[in-house]
């Protein structure tokens, strides 16, 4: 099994060193696309992404088109999650500009010293993870090509920022895939004390993704919040991502 190899990179936004870590599949193959994954650890440990992934990308390889890297970043601490990751979150534009100005171009010119070309760029994220996911790609929309939504909390906020963009006549088109339980309404958020219409939101965001002619994927599945859910779903959201 691969193993991550663990990078840090030196924050002026977050103010610390923050580790990451990366799994590289198709090493051989001078073609990359790049995944950013917001809980890496959590995706590693319970979704089992590193065994997923190697098994999808068997034939991949032999073909010898296109390699996968994976960029983990660390969930932190409940608390340091809900503050990075919701748009309300104390160090939310933060984490996003240390995401966007930092960690990206660090991670890019790391895939350009080793003579590859990037030729898809994705993000993917569960929940909150999925928001930020939202909120990241909309800062520099034409750099992404690929959103893995699953289950994400998605305020009024983020839907009403995403019309701007499209009247900004802003060039980007992302193929996105978005999942959701059918039991995900009404999640009760105790860090917070707030209430998440996930399914709701869901389909209202949906609904802006269709309208914006964006390559939609869309399933709704009779689960809840729970990692056991995301875990079943993740080899259909990687496969989107290596196929698409």
């Amino acid at each position: 099994m691969i193993e991550p190899e663990n990078k840090v990179i030196q924050s002026v936004f977050l103010q610390r060193g923050f580790k990451y870590g990366l799994l590289s599949y198709g090493p051989e193959c001078k073609d990359v696309g790049v995944l950013f994954v917001q809980d890496g650890w959590d995706y590693l440990e319970i979704g089992k992404i590193q065994e997923v992934l190697g098994r999808q990308m068997d034939g991949t390889r032999v073909n010898g088109k296109l390699g996968i890297l994976l960029v983990l970043l660390p969930p932190g601490t409940s608390k340091e999650r809900y503050h990075y990751y919701h748009p309300y979150g104390g160090q939310h534009q933060e984490y996003v500009d240390f995401f966007t100005q930092e960690l990206v171009p660090d991670v890019l010119e790391d895939i350009r010293l080793q003579g590859k070309e990037v030729r898809k760029m994705g993000l993917l994220g569960d929940s909150l993870g999925a928001t930020v996911c939202l909120t990241i790609a909309m800062q520099q929309p034409s750099l992404w090509t690929d959103l893995l939504l699953q289950s994400g909390v998605f305020p009024e906020v983020l839907c009403e920022k995403l019309k701007a963009l499209h009247m900004e006549k802003k060039e980007f088109h992302w193929n996105v895939y978005q999942v959701v339980g059918l039991q995900e309404d009404n999640f009760y958020y105790a860090l917070s004390n707030e209430v998440f219409h996930i399914l709701t939101h869901n389909r209202k965001l949906m609904e802006l993704f269709s309208s914006l002619s964006m390559n939609l994927t869309y399933y709704e599945e009779n689960e809840g919040h729970l990692w056991t859910f995301w875990q079943r779903d993740l080899p259909r959201a990687l496969d989107f991502f290596i196929h698409k």
